[in-house]
């Protein structure tokens, strides 16, 4: 499931910040930071599915 989330976050994040910025600096600033927050939003997700899971079980 990693695996496939990061080639997802990368191509997520860097079209759309392409479609906010024009130079590549500032392209590839926002993307890391928006990148970084999606991957914090996919862990906080998983990481509740998984405590409900154990819940339940």
């Amino acid at each position: 499931m990693i695996f496939v989330s990061i080639p997802v976050i990368i191509a997520f994040s860097l079209c759309y910040t392409a479609t906010r910025h024009e130079k590549m600096q500032e392209i590839i600033k926002h993307a890391v930071r928006f990148g970084g927050w999606l991957t914090f939003a996919f862990v906080l997700v998983a990481v509740t599915l998984e405590i409900i899971y154990r819940c339940i079980h």
